[in-house]
């Protein structure tokens, strides 16, 4: 799925909402004053940021069987991040729409009006969405609080992916407060109206992958162990070659796709792509660039025979185009992907018509070597271009080297400014949006 289209999904996710709060409203509610606007505003934001958060808390639960209809678990990430500052947005005007008007109020800018004498309550039973009000008022604008700080964190890109990981999950016990207290304060009639369905599904579908995610239960049933077989280190361009050999099941996978690794070190599991065709032999190898804190310590930190837990296979990075030639444009570590194609093709006839530019700043004689063996063996075009020596890829370039550009299959993986910025001059030079294939490859 586009990138754009993604947004389309938000959009829609939000507006059908929106409709079935309108339909639900009890009549006259909409033609009254101020005051009754505010309430009603107030229950239509608190909707739109529970179904928002709903729908982001069960995308990160990693539903693969709608993984092909959004196009790869990066897409389910990207929705992720946008449900989840959308929900925030929502929950901030939902709370301000409920204590500001008092603050105006205080200043003398608003009036609020008297409210007219009621008989005594005669208190009876136990009733939680009376007994219980004051104390999901509290704790959803105390949740607010951390809600808000734990997504500033979660955006922040400098905060430590470790910590990162460590407080973002706190995002489920938080969600199934807010859970407790959009049940209790919610408008009792809109239970039986066309929202109260729809909305105690999005409710108990995030209740459920939020106690998958407290349990730590995410992709319990797509893991397999392993251990490191081999280490190979390119020094130049500060790449590590991690081989695994698997002792449990593993499905298979297609060249481009991605696995959650984990070093059993504390500090989590990240996305490496599978550098490795499948050869059901049980042998995986990832590529792994020395980019962060975390990445960098690796050559110290791993050992032949240390145990890794592997995540996967995940992505829709597949090679899968309607066109017979492809152009294929690596950024750095994102050549890992390609690497991956070329073995698989290596050992297999194709009759597309293919070719490989390599762009890197650090280059590595033996690593490229590798590249470029493995693309004569599968029949494809090698290109390199080194920043320091050549420049930055331009279109003009590209084109010199494949003048039919416009009637292939881009496949782009690397820096995300790169792809975006090669993407638009490529299409703002005709090719279709839908020829440009770039996985979204930020997990946070």
């Amino acid at each position: 799925m586009q990138i754009h289209r993604l947004w389309l999904v938000v959009a829609i996710s939000l507006g059908l909402l929106a409709g079935l709060w309108f339909v639900s409203v009890p009549d006259g509610t909409l033609s009254g004053d101020f005051w009754v606007w505010r309430k009603a505003l107030i229950y239509l934001t608190g909707v739109l940021a529970m179904g928002s958060m709903s729908l982001g808390v069960m995308l990160a639960a990693r539903p693969v069987q709608i993984e092909s209809a959004l196009g790869g678990l990066d897409r389910f990430y990207r929705l992720h991040k946008w449900f989840g500052v959308t929900a925030l947005s929502l929950a901030v005007v939902h709370w301000l729409l409920e204590v500001g008007p008092g603050w105006l109020t205080q200043l003398g800018w608003l009036t609020r009006p008297a409210r007219p004498p009621r008989a005594a309550e005669v208190v009876t039973g136990f009733d939680p969405f009376r007994d219980l009000k004051d104390i999901a008022v509290d704790l959803g604008e105390w949740s607010l609080y951390l809600l808000l700080a734990l997504v500033v964190l979660a955006l922040w890109k400098r905060f430590p992916y470790r910590s990162f990981l460590t407080t973002h999950r706190l995002m489920a016990p938080i969600y199934l407060v807010l859970v407790f207290h959009a049940v209790i304060l919610i408008d009792r009639s809109y239970w039986l109206m066309p929202l109260g369905p729809v909305l105690a599904l999005l409710l108990a579908g995030g209740s459920a992958a939020a106690l998958v995610a407290l349990f730590r239960r995410i992709g319990s049933t797509r893991k397999s162990v392993g251990r490191i077989e081999s280490l190979a280190r390119y020094e130049e361009n500060a790449v590590l070659d991690v081989a695994v050999r698997l002792e449990t099941a593993w499905p298979g996978h297609h060249a481009g796709q991605f696995a959650f690794v984990s070093f059993g070190d504390g500090e989590g599991a990240h996305p490496f792509t599978v550098s490795s065709a499948w050869q059901n032999d049980g042998r995986l190898l990832f590529s792994i660039k020395g980019l962060g804190d975390y990445t960098r310590t690796l050559p110290h930190q791993l050992t032949v025979g240390q145990e890794a837990t592997i995540e996967g296979p995940y992505g829709r990075f597949d090679f899968a185009g309607e066109r017979p030639r492809q152009v294929w444009v690596a950024g750095g570590v994102g050549i890992t992907p390609f690497i991956a194609r070329l073995a698989a093709l290596a050992t297999a006839d194709h009759d597309g018509d293919i070719d490989l530019i390599y762009c890197t700043g650090a280059p590595s004689g033996t690593f490229i070597e590798k590249i470029g063996a493995l693309a004569a063996k599968a029949g494809v075009g090698f290109h390199m271009v080194v920043a320091p020596r050549d420049g930055l890829l331009t279109l003009d370039r590209l084109a010199e080297w494949i003048p039919a550009w416009k009637e292939s299959d881009i496949w782009f993986c690397g820096p995300a400014g790169f792809g975006n910025s090669l993407r638009n001059a490529m299409i703002g030079r005709g090719l279709p949006a839908a020829q440009f294939h770039q996985e979204l490859f930020e997990m946070r």
